[in-house]
């Protein structure tokens, strides 16, 4: 047997198809890599946003999969900066080209969220923290005070919270995370047991529910990495539900086990994000 089905980290992953999709997307991000720095100047207006929308969404794939294939957690650690300087290009305001932000509303912006903060805490880039949490204040008054759990992680992590006392926007498996914040310590592994049973049905409706049933396979991963960060954040024994589908039991493990690491100066602002082409 491949090595791949002894080091794989997701159970639903095969090394052909995946293997041919990896191949596929590194390929993209190196076209549109080569798109945003040689052919801007002749593109359509709506290309810069167009590109930067493509390469966010194929790096964060592939940061997903590198994960899921068994990647070493120090490889893994070392390129989220890349990841969250694409997110940034993305989704903060640009002085020229349009962005688009993301709303927690919406479960897949709700899922994402909580995966690039459980992402930059779990992997000790405490730096990076407040710069994933700047990307969801763009749509502040749609995104703030309206979900207990989230607020509860930015409390937790010590940044500013908006009062949002049991209201929650996906009520078919994330209370149950609330609730384990919220018992004893004794009783949290239960709720976050329970969480991890209920958490893929409850993801039904995202763009990437289903994928690994699909011929060609075409997915990355499934996750509950909001789980690994409560978990984390709460020191709770997780020897119970450790070994169940979707807990990010080496991201965890990784947490507990390596102090925080300086991240490069990736960061994009209003200044810096790419102008508009200029003649030489």
């Amino acid at each position: 047997m491949s090595n791949f089905y002894s080091t794989r980290r997701e159970r639903f992953l095969d090394e052909e198809p995946y293997l041919l999709l990896v191949n596929a997307t590194r390929a993209n991000v190196a076209e549109l890599e080569g798109y945003l720095r040689n052919d801007l100047a002749s593109a359509d207006e709506n290309a810069w946003s167009r590109w930067h929308s493509f390469l966010a969404g194929s790096k964060f794939s592939l940061f997903v999969g590198d994960y899921s294939a068994g990647s070493p957690m120090q490889e893994i650690a070392r390129a989220f900066p890349s990841l969250i300087q694409a997110v940034e290009a993305e989704n903060l305001p640009h002085p020229i080209y349009q962005t688009e932000p993301v709303f927690l509303e919406e479960l897949d912006g709700y899922h994402y969220a909580m995966t690039l903060l459980s992402l930059a805490k779990l992997l000790h880039h405490d730096d990076l923290v407040p710069r994933v949490v700047a990307l969801f204040e763009v749509a502040r008054t749609e995104n703030r005070g309206k979900d207990a759990l989230y607020e509860a992680l930015l409390e937790k992590l010590g940044l500013p919270t908006v009062h949002a006392t049991g209201m929650l926007r996906f009520l078919k498996a994330h209370p149950l995370l609330l609730k384990a914040i919220e018992a004893e310590p004794r009783k949290r592994p239960l709720f976050i047991a329970e969480f991890l049973k209920k958490w893929y049905p409850s993801m039904k409706g995202t763009y990437w529910h289903g994928l690994h049933d699909k011929v060609p396979q075409s997915f990355f991963g499934y996750w509950a990495f909001e789980a690994g960060l409560v978990t984390y954040l709460w020191d709770i024994d997780d020897s119970s539900y450790r070994d169940l589908p979707f807990y990010p039991k080496d991201l965890v493990d990784y947490a507990r086990t390596h102090g925080a690491v300086a991240s490069p100066d990736t960061c994009v602002t209003l200044a810096a994000q790419d102008g508009p082409p200029t003649s030489p």
